[in-house]
């Protein structure tokens, strides 16, 4: 297969509606890549599941393989994603919010990108927020954002401080995003192979709460 290395770079914009466009910058292989300590697969169980369902079909496919490409500050933007409980929130969302460890913070990666049409199947915008939201605050704000050539599948935290973002690419090339709240920082870090699947894992999660994607 052929071999990718390119950076990632997402210009996030606020607006009211859904309406926005993103940008992804690749880089020609002659960039650096800035190689750090590897992330180990066994950190979260979250992890373990992402990989353990690509590698079905990929077996080489592991996490220890994708190496931290760019560190950037993190950009806050206002979200217009309806806070949990707040009046207008969708219940149907709960199920999916990723929670910190004190329970007072959460990552919302779907509200914004898909609802359910009349015929109970998930209906899909084009674009994806990634909005971390202050529970306690009622508080949310844009952390991320996507065209449709990328596509945030899974999150989990380490603790109340670090989470991170396990996404895919239009061309099959998978990527994580991994944020230091404590320190503002904001690591990209990309897998350096395409890989092979029918179904990707952001519509096997959905299915997995009963909600129909076909």
């Amino acid at each position: 297969m052929k071999k990718y290395i390119f950076l990632l770079s997402f210009f996030l914009f606020s607006c009211s509606d859904k309406k926005e466009k993103s940008t992804e910058i690749l880089t020609p292989e002659s960039n650096t890549t800035e190689i750090t300590e590897p992330l180990p697969q066994a950190e979260n169980a979250t992890l373990t599941t992402w990989i353990s369902y690509y590698r079905e079909t990929n077996p080489d496919f592991s996490a220890e393989k994708f190496a931290v490409t760019t560190t950037s500050p993190i950009t806050y933007y206002p979200s217009n994603v309806k806070v949990m409980n707040e009046e207008g929130f969708n219940e149907i969302y709960k199920t999916f919010f990723v929670f910190n460890e004190s329970k007072d913070k959460y990552l919302d990666f779907d509200s914004y990108q898909w609802n359910i049409a009349a015929d109970g199947r998930a209906s899909f915008e084009a674009d994806q927020e990634v909005a971390l939201v202050d529970y306690k605050n009622k508080k949310a704000q844009r952390i991320a954002f996507f065209g449709p050539s990328y596509s945030v599948e899974e999150a989990y935290w380490k603790g109340d401080s670090v989470a991170v973002l396990l996404g895919n690419s239009y061309e099959k090339v998978p990527f994580m995003m991994k944020y230091n709240f404590k320190k503002k920082t904001v690591e990209n870090l990309q897998y350096p192979d395409t890989l092979k699947f029918d179904i990707p894992y952001s519509k096997v999660r959905l299915q997995k709460f009963g909600i129909k994607t076909e």
